[in-house]
């Protein structure tokens, strides 16, 4: 399955958005939705069998919450960007990262 981008809302990586701190690069070896593959878009995260970036995921899901959307409203946005992926990956996606830096703040 080939996924385009469709948004372009994503945040810089590596950039907490609220006063560019630099965060911890997220460890997704555990996630069952992605895979790291050297060579394949430069050894970003990405969604398991495509080329996009788990980033992109998550950066267009922040910039929506960023503009005052719900949660709710703002997985919807980022699903319209991203069909192909589905409602339970992005929501999957997005538990993964909270859950992970809850534990990284620790």
């Amino acid at each position: 399955m080939l996924l385009a981008w469709r948004c372009s809302r994503t945040i810089v990586q590596g950039y907490d958005g609220s006063g560019g701190e630099i965060m911890a690069p997220m460890d997704w070896s555990h996630c069952p939705l992605v895979e790291i593959v050297p060579g394949k878009v430069s050894g970003v995260p990405l969604l398991k069998n495509t080329r996009l970036p788990v980033e992109a995921i998550i950066g267009n899901y922040d910039a929506f919450r960023d503009e005052g959307l719900s949660q709710e409203s703002a997985i919807a946005e980022t699903l319209d960007c991203y069909p192909e992926v589905g409602l339970d990956a992005i929501k999957a996606i997005l538990n993964y990262r909270d859950k992970h830096q809850l534990q990284a703040q620790l």
